[in-house]
């Protein structure tokens, strides 16, 4: 939805202090997120984090398949499948981990933080020809230094290359509709069907893509160049999610819990829409919406963003990014329960939210003519807020986590690769990862404990590792198993033979 805009009083930099800005932009949206880079995949969300890396090392290593990606968490006889997205940056960062060395953890969130920084340029490409340096900055600014982009921007998740795939395919789209050069529309038809693949709910963004389509070319041609190109268009966008709707396909019927794989699925597709199923009952709650407001002007925007966001409204253009919005409230409406428990969701969201801050940033400049000193206090404010919400999440290990890595390292010199073993942390799965071995995870509340240990032990198991609180005060049924190494926050147990 390009054309000209009112706001027309905008100050534009010259080249070289333009590519300097973007510049100093771009670097200092690495340079934050690559405090944390060679942080292990413990502390917040985990079980999220490890999931991608299981994923990734098993494909490298040949232990699982780009169709089924497998973790190391055992079942049904073997490794178990996770069918719910498909994982091509986890795939990429694999490749990269298993072709030039290193960590794959530092691979993982490198990656991550790639796709972020790429997704800041994007964005800044695409509100600068739209609307000029100011609003582009502005947005591509609050996208830099959203405390959630921050935390998730560097975390071995697949939310970073959605977020990018979407800003792409938007931006290629706007770049064809303006020169007509069938390369962007290649373009953006590759970055629509690769957000889709990594996530099926990313197929609201044919809202915007249509809405986006219809306006430019009603607005600008008629007759039968008008309909070739939106025929392109929407030949191109079906032709984009098909392969995504055949994946999905594939791995809603191969999870059925009654079909030959249905013991070997650590969780699906099919489970996941079961749970969250509309209209979910979260709707109807007024905590749900408070709690979506404080996202927005805490952990999304940040309180200077949510107002910058809210004074774009009065943009005379705004309207023209109203089905991207309206594509993100129809996703936010979907899946409530997920925002309202994980707010790395809210990264797929960011984009449209921040060109309105951007929007928002035009408005305050023309408007209201801010001394230098405002402008650098509202940059201070934002930078504020983004590292207190950020600083915990993304550049510290929790002190009950420090002994995972160690721990799970440690149990290596008493099993062979294939051995499996029992793991112990809270609940998640990420000391099952660092051992490096395939196994079962256990909660230190889990009823019946002792029988669970024996069952485990019956079916190869030799070892338990406890990391966290449980390893210095473990529950009764693993204070009584034998000792073979502990240290600071891990404990290895050897486990009784019962055959």
């Amino acid at each position: 939805m390009s054309g000209p805009d009112d706001l027309s009083q905008t100050p534009r930099l010259s080249q070289s202090r333009w590519l300097w800005a973007v510049g100093f932009l771009l670097v200092s949206a690495a340079a934050i997120r690559g405090v944390g880079l060679g942080r292990p995949l413990v502390g917040n969300f985990a079980t999220r984090n490890v999931v991608c890396a299981m994923i990734a090392r098993n494909w490298a290593e040949g232990r699982g398949s780009v169709w089924y990606p497998a973790l190391d968490c055992l079942a049904g006889g073997g490794r178990a499948f996770h069918l719910v997205d498909f994982p091509a940056s986890a795939y990429l960062a694999g490749w990269l981990w298993a072709n030039l060395g290193g960590s794959l953890d530092v691979w993982g969130r490198a990656t991550s933080l790639t796709f972020t920084v790429a997704a800041v340029g994007l964005l800044v490409w695409l509100v600068r020809r739209r609307h000029g340096d100011v609003a582009a900055l502005g947005a591509g600014f609050l996208l830099a230094f959203s405390p959630v982009a921050v935390i998730y921007g560097q975390s071995f998740m697949l939310e970073a290359s959605v977020m990018c795939f979407t800003v792409a395919a938007m931006a290629c789209l706007a770049r064809w509709l303006a020169n007509g050069r069938w390369v962007w529309l290649a373009a953006a038809g590759a970055a629509l069907g690769l957000a889709v693949w990594t996530k099926l709910y990313m197929l609201v963004l044919l809202v915007p893509w249509a809405a986006e389509v219809l306006w430019a070319t009603g607005v600008h041609e008629g007759g039968q160049r008008r309909d070739r190109r939106v025929w392109a268009a929407l030949v191109v966008g079906a032709a984009a999610v098909l392969p995504a709707v055949v994946w999905y396909g594939h791995i809603y019927h191969v999870s059925d819990p009654a079909g030959p794989l249905g013991g070997r699925i650590f969780y699906s597709v099919r489970r996941s829409a079961a749970v969250h199923r509309p209209p979910h009952p979260l709707l109807w709650s007024a905590d749900y919406y408070r709690q979506v407001l404080d996202d927005l002007a805490g952990v999304v925007l940040t309180p200077v963003g949510f107002c910058l966001a809210a004074l774009g409204l009065a943009h005379p253009r705004w309207r023209s990014y109203l089905p991207w919005l309206a594509a993100c409230a129809l996703l936010v409406a979907a899946l409530p329960l997920k925002f309202y428990r994980m707010n790395y969701y809210w990264m797929v969201v960011l984009p449209p939210l921040c060109i309105l801050a951007g929007l928002g940033c035009e408005v305050l400049l023309v408007r209201l003519r801010p001394r230098r000193w405002a402008i650098a206090g509202g940059i201070a404010l934002v930078l504020l807020f983004s590292v207190r919400h950020a600083a915990g999440p993304a550049w510290r290990t929790p002190e009950e986590d420090r002994g995972v890595v160690t721990g799970g390292q440690l149990v290596q010199r008493f099993t062979g690769p294939d051995e499996p073993v029992v793991t112990m942390h809270g609940t998640t799965i990420d000391l099952l990862y660092y051992c490096n071995r395939p196994g079962w995870a256990v909660a230190p509340d889990t009823a019946h404990l002792s029988r669970a240990l024996d069952a485990f032990q019956r079916r190869g198991a030799r070892c338990l590792v406890v990391a966290g609180p449980a390893a210095a005060r473990p529950p009764p049924a693993v204070a009584r198993l034998s000792v073979i190494r502990q240290g600071p926050g891990y404990r290895i147990c050897l486990l009784p033979d019962r055959r």
